[in-house]
């Protein structure tokens, strides 16, 4: 499977285009993040690192050592993450902040170095680069953040660059289900998709569903079941499980939001959000998760009597039926059992996490890419299949540009198909819309079709996480095995109102890792990839509570995201890394990091015992509190999102009725997690799909027109 390049999940008409002068400064800048060593640097990694506990050749230790980024001719890699991870906005701040580097004036401005930043030294580069990192200066921090992911994720991220990937013994895919004879032991036959021309041939419909993930999914089965004639639009592309690329770069190329990891506005957090056939639940990392009692009383607190009801409550539980979630089968990978017995050591709460697997072994660790088992129960193979046998259509790589009203009711879509490489703009006719286009791109679908309620757009919801790393003396391999096989609830009460972190065990594939750990110098980095089968990582992930933010598009559609966490959403984040330290600790790591840019990482030395109450320990931890959580200054990311067009009970609160029903337009119903009141503070698959079962019933109720049958 090769990446596909369509303008429904990547940025349109953005280039960023660089000068030659930009472009050398850049290239600098990349071979300082990936540079090469000097001889003593060489020969001690090469001395300590091969043939040991890695069991790296040494000879790939030294081609590493030795390797700079340009020797892989990466321009075209970095050239494409910046057109697809830079909000086209920040563009021109790109393009000034490399002219400025380019001089000497500038340089000096930035570095303290009257050069220009092409002329310096490596070790001079490197010095500048750290003064960054560890700046006050919340800008100059930034600068740091900003090239170090620009540098160095697509480095990594990239299947073809072997000598990175030789060195940390990783395979970059997964040699096993990429065998063109691969038999997976779960097989689907293909669901059929509309071309144009089989579209066109319909007439009406007595319902449009925008999107497929977890509420489209989930609505549009429980609407075909009820004998409707249902269209279900996809903007992004089907791939059959066979079809499907476990390999990170392919993944991320293909299934999500951008191409992958994409900024906010003010680069502050990183975005990750599925884009497909089956949408988040394809590349969900397979957790289950119901909501839980005291966000559900939250909710109801707030009108929405709904969420105290007898019918969530079975409808939560259909919910697990349907897509098999369980703890049976559950294998715990390395990773995942080194946090259960850090849990437990510490008598934290701990359990297995509920995998939407129907109770099989699933072990491939590339969840993240989709399942070319057919193991997992995403909607492409449950609620979809179930609207297929009541005779839903389907039809993908088209994209929903606006609802079309009528005397204030909605009557229908105009979209653009993008098939054949050619964009076709049609108009497509409904009894009734939903949209389930996810919490990114409902907003923009209800503003341009007219809709003015304050709320759409605002409220993003992104449950904000933070990775800790442990190394352990023995190895690990997290990349290994079930990716999130279970969950802490220590510190999800933090602020006695509900609004903490649930830890867990996230999936760290090369890019990820290579751009989650703070960047020190060249030579630390190399050794820190060098001990990828090593380390263990424990997510963070926080319930954001009042942060101020909000969704939007330029005039292309292009989507930027407004995000600047709260100080209290930081200190949610913070007390989940206080515990997560601890939790590692406590399962016997050697070595601790907080991916807090300016926090050294702590190192028990040989002769002391690993402990939580070892006074240096106890001393660092106070080091990690008074730091925080600022600016730029921890590398922070989000895989979910919600809120942006939330229900209540006014349209003076919300943008949407209790029922999914927009405020101002009749027939025009939201889908998916944009209509939550407020964050759910676990996995949202679970929580849209029953409160999508509601939905769907509030429109069979509300519509009058006979069944079809």
């Amino acid at each position: 499977m090769t990446t596909t390049v369509d303008p429904f999940r990547y940025h349109v008409n953005t280039s960023l285009q660089l000068d030659q002068n930009q472009w050398d400064t850049l290239y600098a800048l990349m071979d300082t993040f990936i540079g090469t060593l000097d001889d003593s640097d060489i020969q001690r990694l090469a001395d300590k690192y091969s043939n040991g506990t890695t069991g790296v050749d040494r000879e790939a230790v030294i081609a590493f050592a030795k390797l700079k980024s340009t020797d892989l001719n990466s321009q075209a890699m970095v050239q494409h993450f910046l057109n697809r991870a830079v909000v086209p906005e920040k563009h021109r701040d790109i393009q000034i902040i490399l002219s400025v580097l380019s001089t000497r004036p500038g340089t000096f401005a930035l570095t303290g170095h009257y050069l220009a930043f092409r002329e310096l030294s490596p070790k001079e580069r490197e010095m500048a680069i750290n003064k960054w990192r560890l700046s006050i200066i919340p800008q100059l921090r930034q600068l740091y953040k900003s090239f170090y992911g620009i540098c160095i994720n697509p480095i990594f991220a990239n299947k073809e660059n072997h000598v990175l990937h030789a060195a940390m013994d990783y395979s970059a895919k997964d040699i096993v289900r990429s065998a063109t004879d691969y038999q997976p032991p779960n097989s689907f036959p293909r669901l059929p998709m509309l071309t144009e021309s089989e579209l066109l041939a319909f007439g009406a419909w007595d319902c449009i569903v925008i999107g497929s993930g977890g509420g489209g999914g989930v609505t549009a089965a429980e609407l075909a079941k009820n004998g409707k004639s249902v269209l279900v639009i996809e903007k992004g592309t089907y791939y059959h499980e066979s079809e499907m690329s476990p390999a990170e770069g392919d993944a991320f190329g293909n299934l999500y939001e951008g191409g992958g990891f994409f900024g906010s506005a003010e680069g502050n957090v990183s975005v990750l959000a599925g884009s497909t056939f089956g949408g988040g639940t394809t590349v969900n990392w397979s957790a289950s998760l119901k909501l839980q009692h005291y966000v559900r009383e939250e909710w109801a607190r707030q009108g929405l009597s709904h969420f105290m009801s007898p019918k969530f409550s079975n409808d939560l539980e259909r919910v697990f039926q349907r897509i098999g979630a369980s703890v049976n089968g559950v294998e715990h990978n390395g990773s995942n059992q080194l946090f259960v017995n850090g849990c437990k050591n510490l008598g934290y709460h701990v359990a297995d996490l509920h995998q939407n697997t129907g109770g099989q072994s699933h072990k491939c660790g590339y969840c993240y890419a989709g399942c070319k088992d057919g193991i997992k129960h995403g909607t492409m193979n449950t609620w979809l299949r179930d609207a297929q046998d009541h005779g839903a259509r389907f039809i993908d790589r088209t994209k929903v540009l606006r609802a079309l009203i009528e005397n204030g009711k909605a009557v229908g879509v105009e979209a653009i198909i993008y098939h054949n490489n050619e964009q076709r703009l049609v108009k497509l006719y409904a009894n009734t819309v939903v949209c389930a286009a996810g919490s990114l791109q409902t907003p923009g679908v209800l503003q341009r079709s007219g809709l003015k309620n304050k709320h759409i757009g605002r409220h993003l919801r992104l449950h904000p996480c933070a990775v800790t790393y442990g190394f352990f003396d023995q190895i690990v391999d997290t990349f290994e095995g079930s990716i999130m096989t279970s969950v802490s609830n220590v510190v999800e009460n933090l602020d006695g109102e509900g609004y903490g972190c649930k830890l867990e065990v996230p999936s760290t594939p090369a890019g990820s890792y290579a751009s989650s750990l703070p960047w020190r110098g060249m030579a630390h980095h190399k050794e820190m990839m060098l001990r990828y089968r090593h380390c263990s990582p424990i997510l963070a992930l926080s319930r954001d509570k009042d942060t101020n933010s909000a969704v939007r598009y330029d005039q292309h559609g292009n989507l930027a995201i407004d995000y600047n966490i709260s100080t209290h959403d930081r200190q949610s984040i913070l007390g989940g890394i206080l515990r997560s330290v601890d939790i590692l600790v406590a399962a016997g790591a050697r070595e601790v990091h907080t991916c807090q840019n300016a926090m050294e990482p702590f190192i028990f030395e040989s002769h002391e015992e690993i402990r939580v109450d070892n006074p240096r320990y106890v001393e660092w931890k106070n080091g990690v509190t008074k730091l925080g959580v600022p600016s730029f200054g921890i590398g922070i990311f989000a895989a979910h999102q919600m809120g942006t067009a939330r229900m209540g009970i006014s349209p003076n609160v919300s943008a949407t009725k209790p029922n999914g029903e927009t405020w101002e337009v009749k027939n025009l119903f939201v889908s998916d997690t944009s209509i939550f009141p407020t964050a759910t503070g676990v996995n949202p698959m679970v929580t849209v799909e029953a409160l999508a079962l509601h939905i769907a019933d509030c429109i069979i109720k509300n519509d009058s027109t006979p069944a079809k049958l």
